[in-house]
């Protein structure tokens, strides 16, 4: 009995047996929509930047460490420039123009993709205009 115990934690934890199968159909998901999934990342990611910029534009506006604020609302304001600049890189990169070659462009990854990248500019350009990056 204590074995058969043994047996069955060991595949619970090791991942062997009812799990195996999901893994093994992630691995063969098409190239294009791991593509797309990590150009979702790197949006992602930018949104995230942005973010954390327009936090560092504030803090460095609140003038409550001298010598310091500077130096955060600057690298602030380059973390929203760049944020903008990878979302587009990202839009623009061969690997985009490939997926639309292939004829993705009508898929419903494709679309949702241009979509995030819409919205993470929109909500990017806010945060320029309120940290008055030109």
């Amino acid at each position: 009995m204590k074995k058969r115990t043994l047996l069955l934690a060991s595949m619970v934890l090791l991942g062997i047996g009812l799990a195996a199968s999901p893994l093994y159909s992630q691995e063969r998901q098409s190239d294009s929509s791991m593509q797309l999934h990590h150009m979702h990342a790197v949006i992602n990611h930018a949104v995230e930047m942005a973010a954390e910029g327009s936090n560092l534009v504030m803090l460095g506006e609140m003038q409550m460490a001298p010598g310091t604020d500077d130096l955060a609302a600057e690298h602030g304001k380059g973390a929203i420039r760049e944020a903008k600049a990878l979302v587009k890189r990202v839009m623009e990169s061969k690997a985009m123009a490939e997926l639309h070659k292939q004829g993705q462009g009508e898929s419903r990854e494709m679309a949702y993709t241009h979509k995030l990248a819409e919205a993470a500019n929109a909500y990017i350009d806010l945060l320029a205009e309120m940290c008055s990056i030109k």
